[in-house]
């Protein structure tokens, strides 16, 4: 496996000598494993970047550590797909990581799902502890960058779409949502974080059609643990467009 740990440049090791060492070497050890495996499957993105690293510099254990087990589960999960990632299968993944969390889903078919949807899985603080392949074809952020960041620094989108998905996520989790639909409207999303690697920062818009949610249950239980959404994304845009685009 490549060890992105020691490709820095000899600036970036004076810089960030904490990086050598610890749970941050573990943790850039562990995305060069799973850069290898995504470059395998052809999936468009990138290790790192110097932002990114300098963030990762700068993180607490308690934070280095959370980054770390959420690494180390999507790596599993990866590596437990027992077919090649030449031809990635979403669901099929997306089965593997409700297995992983020891989560299930109710009354649900993968057969009818879309081949290009975006599958995310959530726990009940509503973090994500996985995201399908698919996604990867509208982001423009390295692995580093995703990890060391949160949401809300990274993207924008508009205040009455982040009210309605907070209300269907409530309603999954307490049991009371008896149907699949999200219906939320179509809506944009814009890359908000310049991460360093072009001059001028260049944001990217996206069109985002919500599909189903489902609760996820503990699978020795019916206990509801968490929940599962699917999304499409499109790219509209890149660069000054994308940054011409109000949210209210």
């Amino acid at each position: 496996m490549m060890n992105v740990s020691v490709n820095f440049a000899d600036e970036q090791n004076d810089l960030y000598p904490g990086l050598q060492r610890g749970s941050a070497a573990e943790i850039l050890q562990v995305i060069g494993e799973i850069y290898t495996l995504l470059s395998k499957a052809g999936v468009p993105v990138r290790p790192y970047t110097k932002k990114g690293l300098a963030a990762l510099a700068l993180a607490d254990e308690d934070k280095k550590q959370r980054i770390l087990t959420d690494l180390n589960n999507w790596k599993a999960i990866l590596q437990s797909s027992e077919v090649t990632l030449d031809k990635v299968d979403e669901h099929y993944l997306a089965q593997k990581a409700l297995k992983h969390f020891k989560f299930k889903l109710k009354k649900h078919d993968w057969a009818q799902s879309a081949a290009d949807e975006i599958i995310e899985i959530y726990n009940p603080q509503g973090v994500q502890i996985y995201r399908s392949l698919n996604f990867f074809g509208v982001c423009g952020y390295s692995l580093l960058d995703l990890c060391v960041h949160e949401w809300w620094i990274l993207w924008e989108r508009p205040k009455s779409v982040i009210n309605s998905i907070h209300n269907v996520v409530t309603s999954v989790l307490s049991g009371e949502k008896q149907d699949s639909a999200v219906n939320i409207d179509s809506h944009l999303i814009r890359e908000t974080y310049d991460d360093g690697t072009t001059q001028p920062f260049l944001p990217r818009i996206t069109l985002v059609n919500f599909g189903d949610i489902y609760p996820a249950y503990c699978s020795d239980s019916n206990e509801i643990i968490g929940f599962v959404i699917t999304s499409k994304g499109k790219l509209l845009s890149v660069g000054a467009d994308a940054d011409a685009v109000d949210f209210i």
